[in-house]
């Protein structure tokens, strides 16, 4: 069995990525475009699905890894290239994996302490962040994948429910703000890295189905802003065969 780590003494080849639309790949795309328009990797190859109805992912996907997970990563030892690939899966893995073996410091900040921030708000995002959203996020899809009749009455009973998981939002979302400033505009500290790769899926969530004020939280909104218009981030976008959270392209 595979496992999900690297064993090999020889450095790794070009990546193959297996990418679900309007999924948490974007946090990975994105970093591979950066990785690319930084001159750090020449070229990854991708592995692109669409989603299916109700947003299930194609059994296409298990050809990375059995459970059939988005993104999964796999890769091959450099000096041999029809070796059978590892696969990783789980997005903060991957990139990390990623930032380690390609970027050679490319997202590296410049003190421990932001060191120490990245990774923090790293874990934030895989647990705070994203499980708040997630939650609200399955909340808010019962009544828009119920068919009729029956989306009046899950409308009645969930949107109530989301209103409620929405205003719990507003805490880390405060936080999120106090700790952006003119001298750390990025999440990791002075320049992007790794945890801004980690919130953004989270992050895009919230502000396509509409659970964050700009007007609100404008530290946080010029931070998006930026994101939003690098090439990089673009370019992954444009990739990953739909971006879209309010119908996953199913719905």
């Amino acid at each position: 069995m595979q496992h999900n780590f690297w064993r090999h003494p020889s450095p790794p080849g070009i990546p193959t990525i297996y990418c679900l639309s309007s999924s948490g790949a974007i946090r990975t795309v994105w970093l591979l475009e950066d990785l690319v328009a930084n001159g750090k990797l020449e070229k990854y190859n991708l592995k692109n699905y669409k989603r299916g109805k109700n947003a299930k992912a194609p059994p296409e996907m298990k050809e990375g890894f059995r459970l059939g997970r988005s993104p999964t990563l796999t890769v091959s030892p450099a000096s041999a290239p029809d070796e059978p690939p590892t696969p990783f899966v789980e997005s903060r893995l991957i990139n990390q994996f990623l930032a380690d073996h390609y970027s050679e410091g490319l997202w590296k900040q410049e003190t421990p302490e932001y060191e120490a921030r990245s990774a923090f708000f790293q874990e934030f995002s895989g647990t705070t962040l994203s499980t708040l959203t997630s939650l609200t996020l399955a909340m808010d899809l019962v009544p828009q994948a119920t068919p009729w009749p029956f989306k009046v009455i899950t409308m009645a009973i969930f949107y109530p429910i989301v209103k409620i998981m929405k205003q719990g939002l507003a805490d880390p979302l405060q936080f999120m703000e106090d700790s952006l400033s003119d001298e750390l505009p990025w999440f990791s500290g002075p320049k992007l890295g790794l945890a801004d790769f980690h919130i953004i899926f989270a992050f895009d969530t919230c502000v396509q189905r509409g659970y964050f004020d700009s007007i609100k939280y404008p530290k946080l909104a010029k931070w998006h802003n930026t994101v939003l218009q690098l090439p990089s981030y673009q370019a992954a976008v444009g990739k990953m065969g739909g971006y879209n959270m309010k119908t996953f392209d199913s719905f």
